[in-house]
């Protein structure tokens, strides 16, 4: 439709123009705009039915019928046999081709043949009247008088012409029906073999983002100079940074590296394939990454450089590990040697204490001697104590791990924790359990232990008041989680390091040895501890046991123990 309105536009434009260049009107003009505006009036008929029967294969035929029939109107007005415009058949038969075929095609070419082939017989043989000849479009027709068979010029030639238009249209109609039907097969061919393609790479695109960005490890590409281009969705959860906000930065940057740095980068990959270093990079919550880093050079198909490839992987658990294992082999060594030294310690000092009682006793002091003797046993007492979290924290005891349910142990030890001194009118106790059966495989009587110290050491660090929340649950059949969780005064990343080393403590009263005993009452176990904190903000350290027999290792050395712990 948008084409035929265009065509006509440009007829009725040919003959105005050429009607001015004249200088008067074209003969037979009015039959020409005549013609045109029918084809518009045409247009727009077929417009207003294009909602009603545009899916219908009629409506294409409708509309070249209709077309084959204006240009037979135009090629009467503007000279018959001697039209040009009979080149105009043409465009219904290529339409015919795109849109019906080849048979469409041939049927169109037909028509179109017979319609023109009908019209110049009945003016050669004078059955229609002739247009004027003077339309300035067309040559003078030839006529045959219908009455006498006289001819106003020679028959024979007549006949030849006429044998010659027909024969040459026929030709033409049908060679242009066969090429449009070939190539509008072609193109049909060609545009379904290019949307084939073109779903092919869609679905190769969309497989290679999915596998890139199921790649649970990270993955940045910068450009030459360095900016970043590119990150996927794995780079995006570990760093917590988004591309878009990312995108155009350089990489030193991101990294919160120094200057120079991605210079080093490229020297390190001009000697050699792949260039691996470690790093640390700040949370936006204010924790550290520590992130493995191998980087290689981005190449095209041709294997010129385009950029540089950063695959990276989140080492904070491996590294907290580590450290673990580190803690857990100096805890060893601690132990033996602690062991040794308290019983070394303990006898004389047994003796020490017993002697001075008995001098007490005897001698009964007064003034500044009574106080000295008490100030004796009050600190040999304290020793004491010492010694006996020595020898807790060296050897736990007998370990007997059976099938246990926490949630009442939990309850029992909080119901004493409120009636002790280090519970006071500010603090307060929430119980989080997930149900009423938490189960796992452990000792009853140092798990106690466990509960306890962590839920002191939960009310001394909130000298203030504060709520200390009290959590359990099962994950699955496999362990048990129990956390405790403060609004104290927090500690820094450091002193969350150091927390389970022995003699390490924020309290101005206590040993340090309460959380390691802890630590190593859970690492028999098989379990696992670890401790959240933010100054300021509280601490909160998480639990985990074993739900399930032949979990815990009971009766193995610290340093055996870790090494599983990494496996």
């Amino acid at each position: 439709m948008i084409g035929r309105v265009v065509l006509l536009t440009a007829l009725l434009g040919s003959a105005l123009l050429i009607g001015r260049l004249l200088r008067q009107p074209l003969l037979g003009s009015q039959h020409f705009y005549l013609l045109t505006g029918a084809g518009y009036a045409l247009t727009i008929l077929y417009a207003l039915l294009h909602p009603f029967w545009s899916r219908h294969p009629a409506a294409a035929s409708v509309q070249i019928a209709g077309d084959i029939i204006l240009i037979t109107g135009v090629v009467y007005v503007t000279g018959g046999i001697d039209s040009p415009f009979s080149l105009l058949y043409f465009l219904p038969v290529i339409a015919s081709g795109i849109m019906l075929g080849r048979a469409g095609a041939l049927s169109s070419a037909t028509a179109s043949w017979v319609m023109y082939a009908f019209l110049v017989v009945l003016i050669v043989f004078g059955w229609i009247p002739e247009m004027p000849s003077g339309t300035g479009l067309g040559a003078a027709p030839v006529r045959v008088d219908a009455m006498t068979g006289g001819a106003a010029v020679d028959a024979a030639g007549i006949n030849k012409r006429l044998a010659y238009a027909l024969f040459s249209h026929f030709l033409g109609f049908f060679t242009v029906a066969q090429l449009a039907s070939y190539l509008a097969g072609k193109i049909k061919t060609t545009g379904e073999e290019l949307e084939e393609n073109r779903e092919t790479l869609a679905h190769v695109q969309a497989l290679n983002k999915n596998i890139i960005d199921s790649i649970t490890s990270g993955i940045i590409t910068t450009d030459l100079s360095g900016l970043i281009t590119f990150m996927n969705r794995g780079a995006e959860e570990i760093t917590g940074r988004r591309l878009t906000a990312a995108e155009g930065a350089s990489i030193e940057a991101f990294l919160a590296r120094e200057e120079g740095f991605f210079e080093k980068v490229k020297t390190n990959l001009d000697r050699e394939r792949r260039f691996r270093f470690d790093t640390s990079l700040p949370r936006v919550d204010g924790s550290t990454l520590y992130l493995g880093f191998t980087c290689a050079v981005l190449k095209d198909q041709r294997g010129d450089p385009l950029g540089y490839i950063f695959s990276f992987q989140d080492l904070t658990e491996i590294r907290a590990l580590e450290d673990e294992v580190r803690l857990k082999d100096r805890m060893a060594a601690l132990g033996q040697m602690a062991a040794g030294m308290a019983h070394e310690i303990r006898n004389p000092l047994a003796s020490m204490s017993g002697s001075v009682q008995i001098l007490r006793k005897s001698l009964r002091p007064t003034g500044e001697e009574g106080e000295l003797l008490d100030i004796v046993l009050r600190e040999s007492r304290r020793l004491d104590g010492i010694i006996k979290d020595f020898l807790l924290f060296a050897k736990p005891g007998r370990f007997e791990p059976d099938r246990v349910n926490l949630a009442p142990l939990l309850r029992e030890s909080l119901t004493l924790l409120r009636n002790t001194e280090e519970f006071g009118a500010k603090h307060a106790i929430r119980a989080e359990f997930e149900s009423d059966e938490i189960v796992a495989h452990v000792d009853a009587n140092m798990i106690k232990q466990v509960f306890w110290n962590l839920a002191k050491n939960g009310l001394k660090a909130m000298p203030q008041g504060g709520v200390l929340t009290v959590r359990a649950r099962s994950e699955g059949r496999s362990a048990a989680v129990i956390s405790f969780a403060d609004q104290g005064i927090g500690m820094t990343e450091a002193e969350t390091q150091r927390a389970f080393q022995p003699f390490h403590t924020n309290f101005h009263e206590g040993t340090g040895l309460g959380l390691s005993v802890v630590f190593r009452i859970v690492e028999e176990h098989g379990g696992r501890i670890r401790v959240k904190s933010r100054v300021g903000e509280g601490t909160e350290v998480l639990v985990t046991l074993p739900a399930f027999r032949g979990a815990a290792r009971s009766g193995r050395t610290a340093p055996n123990a870790a090494a599983e712990a990494i496996s």
